[in-house]
């Protein structure tokens, strides 16, 4: 009895499988198909009618009451393609999987690649879709069905507005004109926009047949990248020669957009408006780079004549034969330290650092209200000559061993940028980022050129005044001394600089921005070594001194990269402030101060000498115009450590480029300050120097302000920042910063090259240390 029950159930099962599915003829498109019926027993197949070529099918499914333990299975077919899906459709994201009830797949054309127009498209009509639906479920699911016909043909120069959502992604296709124009339709961009924080994801792909339009498998083909409220590609003919599909794809949160993690929600539906224009031609390029080298050959002609006319009429060589009679008689002044003779000194470098008769006597030294440069210029100047060449060698090093890794990491990233399309790789500024060969941003490399050619022509500069410089016995008495090596170092860091900044520029982001940085540092330092050693000969930071300390500032600016917590920008304010007061010790003591067990022990001490002297004397300092520029500069400090603290951002390497141009700023204008206070005059040459110099710097500040990227958040909030090309159709406001920061540079260098032209034929026994 239970044997035939169980065998009647059997057949009864079989009877309901092999039921013939439900086959709907008379459909239609743009009708909706609402409150349709369906288990296990029945499926419905939905046989739509051919439509034209130029359009697409959009097939946009909801049910009701279907789980995951029962899910709607759905299956489109069109010319030899087949799509499917099951509802609730999964999609997966860092806070969680979130189900959706809804679809919308858009059905790719095969045979789109083969048209090359809307014209040729036209001609032919595609087969109608076949839309299976079917279930698992015992029970019947409730669904609804649509499809549209929609023109998912792009034209150029048009903008579109659509929706999407995780579950329901869209996707159009631009095929590139035959017919050459004005305009460069082998190359477009593609930019989006959107008032919305909504993440999602962009794909350019090949016109063929499938798409991958999900989340899931949308990096699996082209390029790809994150959008957040603005995005671009640059798209080129070569690699996508029959055409590409633009596909948009809503992400499930907005984690990979914004780098946090929030609760799943259904509700993340997006609004945006995109357009495809053409990118400039190659004429464009041509243009825009010449123009460039001709402004460069002409600015090379003016700033050599009139470096020239101004070394012809302006400067005397600096010899004997063109000093006053009456000053070859005196070397020193009464109460000076008298210099040694140099004639038998050795050059053997056991001897460089011998101590000085200076360094014996610096309590005297340090006793003397007033300070002449012949007390603290005592070693011979083919010594100091050597010691500063020191400087160029170790800049060459550096350059050597730290460039050439960089250059090959950055190729690296672009060679894996290529390979993989992945735009997140690399921060460009998509709307301005205009590629060349295997370069995806040719424009931004290009553009720090100035900083090797005006690096080049500094070093040719200084190599021009050195020729007129070869007399030794005026050397030790006469001016101020010339560590040329020191000029030609700095003018090769402005030259690395423009090396490294091109190569960060090849494909910026997070983890290479200390590339651009890096000779900023050397700059910098370098240009207070000069400024101090002016004034300061004998008792001036070594090459290998400063290049330690360059070092631990890489080191620093590497950690604040990648660690740049509370913690670490409080432990590196303790670090920079107290590095500002043994600074401000070491030039207010004229370098004799020394930071060691006994230095508070040395403090109380002089300070009660000066109390028993006198109580106004331990208010009152001995160097009065130079305690209130170190104050003044101390509290710069201050204001820049509080900013820091407060703002302390994952920028912490610009912070610190800030940190040290500032004070480099800070060091030239007390050094003005303090020829103005010891009625030192300043040239016209300097003088213009100076003024173009700021007038480079501020507005170069402005252009770097408006920055067209920000490396420190995620490629997708860095895309906000895009900005089209402001100059020549070529260069964006940071192309502009380039220019502006090396012109700016250059004359910086130019002013500390003639500050003390004034000086050239002055004893040393009257000009101030300060």
């Amino acid at each position: 009895m239970y044997l035939f029950i169980w065998f009647t159930s059997i057949l009864i099962q079989l009877s309901a499988s092999l039921q013939p599915p439900v086959i709907i003829t008379d459909t239609k498109y743009m009708h909706s198909y609402n409150n349709q019926q369906i288990n296990n027993s029945r499926q419905h197949v939905f046989v739509f009618p051919s439509y034209e070529a130029q359009s697409t099918s959009r097939v946009l499914i909801s049910c009701e009451n279907c789980t995951m333990d029962n899910p709607l299975m759905v299956v489109a077919q069109q010319h030899k393609e087949i799509l499917s899906w099951q509802l609730p459709l999964v999609v997966t994201s860092d806070s969680g999987n979130i189900e959706y009830m809804n679809s919308g797949r858009t059905l790719c054309p095969s045979r789109i690649s083969k048209f090359y127009s809307f014209e040729d498209a036209a001609r032919e009509d595609y087969e109608g879709p076949i839309v299976t639906v079917s279930t698992a479920a015992h029970y019947n699911i409730s669904y609804s069905l649509r499809v549209n016909l929609n023109n998912s043909f792009v034209s150029p120069s048009v903008t579109y507005n659509i929706n999407i959502t995780p579950s329901e992604t869209r996707y159009y296709f631009y095929n590139f004109p035959e017919n050459d124009t004005d305009k460069n339709y082998q190359t477009v961009i593609l930019e989006i926009q959107s008032d919305d924080d909504v993440c999602m994801m962009v794909s350019i792909q090949n016109a063929t047949c499938p798409v991958h339009d999900s989340v899931n498998d949308i990096k699996f083909e082209g390029y790809w990248e994150t959008v957040s409220r603005k995005g671009g590609i640059t798209i080129s003919k070569r690699n996508f020669p029959h055409g590409f599909f633009t596909v948009f794809v809503a992400m499930g949160d907005n984690s990979v957009c914004d780098g946090k993690t929030k609760l799943p929600s259904n509700n993340h539906a997006k609004r945006l408006n995109f357009t495809i224009k053409p990118s400039i031609a190659y004429s464009d390029y041509a243009k825009a780079v010449g123009i460039t080298i001709g402004c460069i050959v002409l600015a090379y002609f003016i700033l050599i004549s009139t470096f020239c006319l101004w070394s012809a009429k302006d400067t005397r060589p600096r010899c004997m034969s063109f000093v006053d009679e009456r000053d070859c008689q005196i070397v020193t002044t009464p109460g000076s330290i008298h210099a040694p003779d140099c004639d038998n000194i050795s050059l053997d470098e056991t001897e460089y650092d011998t101590i000085t008769e200076a360094e014996k006597d610096h309590q005297i030294i340090l006793s003397k209200p007033v300070l002449y440069l012949s007390d603290l210029a005592r070693k011979d100047p083919r010594i100091l000559k050597k010691k500063s060449y020191f400087y160029l060698w170790h800049v060459l090093t550096v350059a050597v061993f730290y460039g050439l890794p960089v250059v090959q990491l950055v190729i690296t990233y672009q060679n894996v940028l290529n390979d993989t399309g992945n735009q997140d790789l690399c921060y460009y500024n998509f709307l301005c980022a205009h590629p060349l060969g295997f370069i995806s941003d040719f424009n931004h490399l290009f553009s720090n050129i100035g900083y090797i050619v005006f690096g080049i022509l500094f070093i040719l500069l200084v190599c021009k005044r050195e020729r007129l410089h070869k007399d030794d016995t005026f050397e030790k008495h006469f001016g101020i001394p010339q560590h040329y090596g020191l000029y030609y170092a700095i003018g090769a860091a402005l030259i690395m600089e423009g090396v490294l900044s091109g190569s960060y520029h090849i494909c910026p982001n997070h983890s290479n921005f200390q590339f651009d940085s890096s000779f900023m540092y050397v700059i910098a330092v370098l240009c207070v070594v000069k400024l101090y050693q002016s004034r300061h000969p004998d008792i001036n930071a070594t090459a290998y001194s400063t290049f330690t300390v360059l070092a631990v500032a890489i080191l620093l600016g590497m950690i604040g990269v990648f660690e740049g917590n509370l913690t670490f920008w409080i432990l590196f304010t303790i670090l920079h402030l107290g590095i500002c007061l043994v600074m401000t010790a070491q030039i207010y003591y004229f370098g004799y101060w020394k930071l060691d067990k006994a230095v508070f022990k040395r403090v109380w001490q002089v300070y009660v000498h000066d109390f028993w002297a006198s109580p106004r004397t331990v208010l009152r300092p001995l160097h009065t115009g130079r305690m209130v520029l170190l104050i003044l500069g101390n509290m710069a400090n201050w204001g820049l450590a509080v900013w820091g603290i407060y703002n302390h951002e994952r920028d912490f390497a610009t912070y610190l480029v800030a940190v040290f141009m500032c004070n480099t700023m800070l060091y030239f204008l007390f050094y003005i300050v303090m020829k103005l206070v010891h009625k030192e005059r300043i040239k016209l040459q300097p003088l213009t120097y100076m003024i173009l110099s700021v007038i480079c710097a501020v507005a170069a500040i402005y252009f770097f302000y408006h920055k067209s990227i920000r490396w420190a958040v995620t490629p997708a909030q860095s895309r906000w920042y895009n900005q089209e090309c402001q100059l020549l159709q070529f260069y964006d406001f940071h192309d502009i910063w380039h220019f502006l920061s090396a012109i700016g540079m250059f004359f910086s260098f130019m002013m500390l090259l003639t500050l003390d032209d004034d000086l050239s034929h002055t004893l040393r026994t009257k000009i101030a240390v300060f």
